[in-house]
C-alpha cells in the first residue's frame, strides 16, 4: 500500500481543512447544535457543491468514484471541527446500502438526489437490547400483501431520523425464508412516529415507531438473500470512517492542548517547558500515529476476504477509540479546571468521543469481535 497522497488527493485535503478551519470554527458550531436539527442545512449544500457526498459513489449516478482513501481524508477534517452534519449517515453507510442493493429503479433515483444534497437518507437497524448487531429484526417484521408489504415495529438511535426524508428500515421478512431486509420508507408516511432527541455532542437522534405502514413492492432495497452481506459491508465502512474522523479529533485535541500549554505560565515560565507535561504531550501523539497506523491498516484489507476485513477494522475501531479516549482525557487534564468548562473547546472534543466510541460497536464489543475471529495475523 503506498501511504504517499496523490495529487487529487492531497488538493482534497488541504480544501477540506481549509474549509473546516474557515467556515467551521468552534462558536459556529455551537451555534448548529443549539438549532432544532442539530445540524446546519446550510453547510450540507456546501458539501454537496464540493462534491464531498458523492466522493464514493459510482460516476454514473453523478458521484466522483473515488477510493475510500478520499472518503478518510475528508472524515479527518471533519472530525478536526467536530462537524455535526451526518455525511457517514447519508453519504456512505445508507447511499452504500442503496449502491449495492438490489433496487436498480431506486438506486438511479436516490443516489444522484444524495449526491446533489436533496435527500437525506438514514438506518433504521438498531433496537432496543440488540447491542449493536446488524440486521435486526426481532422487533420489526414486514408483512406480504397484494400491493407490497406492511412494515411494523420499533427501532431505536437513528441518526439525524427527525430531519430524514427516508429511512432504510430493517425488518423480518415473513416468508419461508424469515430473512431480514432492508426497506425505503418515507419519515412522513402515515404510521411512521418519531420521538428526538439530543445526543451528547450535540447531533441529534430519534427512535422510531412503525405501525402497518404500507409500501409498495420497490421499497424492498435488499432482499432477504443478501441483505446481512450488504449491511455488514457497508456498516464496517462507516466504521472505518469513524476511526478517520477520531483520527482528526485527536489532532485537533494535540494542537489546542500544545498552544495552551505553550501560553499558560507558572512559577515564571510556560508550563509547556515542565517535562513531565512534554512527557504526556508525547504520549498523546504516540496514541494518535498508533490509531493513524490501525486507519491505514482497515483501508489496506477492504479489498481482502470477509474474515480478514472484519478482523482489521473491528481492531482499528477499538485501537482508535482507546487513543481517542486518552488522547481527549489528557487534554482535559493538561487545561486543569479550564478544559471542563462550556466555552472551552476541549471538553467538547471529550463529549463527542464519548459519543462516537458507543457509534457502531465500543470497544469491549470490537474486541470480542477479533478475539471471536480466526486467530492469522493481520498484516499490511
Amino acid at each position: 500500500m503506498d501511504f504517499n497522497f496523490s495529487e487529487e488527493q492531497l488538493m482534497l485535503k488541504d480544501g477540506a481543512e481549509r474549509y473546516v478551519q474557515q467556515e467551521y470554527g468552534f462558536e459556529a458550531r455551537k451555534h448548529i447544535a443549539a438549532q432544532p436539527e442539530g445540524f446546519s442545512r446550510e453547510h450540507w449544500r456546501t458539501y454537496a457543491e464540493l462534491g464531498w457526498l458523492g466522493l464514493t459513489m459510482p460516476e454514473d449516478v453523478g458521484g466522483l468514484g473515488c477510493s475510500f482513501v478520499e472518503m478518510a481524508i475528508l472524515m479527518e477534517a471533519l472530525g478536526r471541527g467536530m462537524a455535526l452534519e451526518p455525511v457517514v449517515q447519508t453519504a456512505l453507510l445508507c447511499a452504500m446500502i442503496v449502491e449495492r442493493g438490489d433496487a436498480q429503479t431506486q438506486r438511479e433515483t436516490l443516489l444522484p438526489a444524495v449526491i446533489e444534497g436533496k435527500l437525506l437518507l438514514s438506518l433504521a437497524d438498531s433496537e432496543a437490547g440488540s447491542r449493536y448487531k446488524v440486521g435486526c429484526h426481532a422487533r420489526t417484521h414486514a408483512r406480504k400483501t397484494a400491493r407490497g408489504y406492511l412494515i411494523s415495529g420499533a427501532k431505536t438511535l437513528v441518526v439525524a431520523g427527525e430531519s430524514t426524508d427516508q429511512l432504510l428500515v430493517t425488518a423480518r421478512v415473513e416468508s419461508a425464508s424469515q430473512g431480514v431486509g432492508v426497506f425505503l420508507v418515507d419519515r412522513r408516511a402515515a404510521g411512521v412516529t418519531c420521538r428526538s432527541y439530543r445526543l451528547l455532542d450535540g447531533s441529534r437522534a430519534a427512535d422510531i415507531e412503525l405501525h402497518d405502514v404500507e409500501v409498495g413492492d420497490n421499497a424492498l432495497i435488499v432482499g432477504s438473500e443478501r441483505a446481512l452481506e450488504v449491511l455488514t459491508q457497508a456498516t464496517e465502512l462507516a466504521i472505518l470512517a469513524s476511526v478517520a474522523e477520531s483520527l482528526g479529533m485527536m489532532e485537533a485535541v494535540m494542537a489546542i492542548t500544545a498552544e495552551y500549554i505553550k501560553g499558560r505560565s507558572q512559577f515564571g515560565q510556560p508550563i509547556g517547558k515542565f517535562q513531565a507535561l512534554q512527557h504526556r504531550m508525547a504520549e498523546m501523539f504516540v496514541a494518535t500515529q498508533e490509531a493513524r497506523s490501525m486507519l491505514y491498516c482497515g483501508i489496506a484489507h477492504l479489498d481482502r476476504p470477509a474474515a480478514e476485513r472484519s478482523r482489521a477494522i473491528s481492531a482499528a475501531k477499538a485501537v482508535a477509540a482507546r487513543a481517542n479516549r486518552f488522547v481527549c482525557a489528557q487534554g482535559i487534564q493538561l487545561h486543569g479546571g479550564m478544559g471542563l468548562t462550556e466555552e472551552y473547546p476541549v471538553g467538547h472534543y471529550f463529549r463527542k468521543m464519548t459519543m462516537m466510541e458507543k457509534m457502531f460497536g465500543d470497544i469491549d464489543f470490537h474486541l470480542d469481535r477479533v478475539a471471536a475471529s480466526n486467530r492469522k495475523p493481520v498484516t499490511v
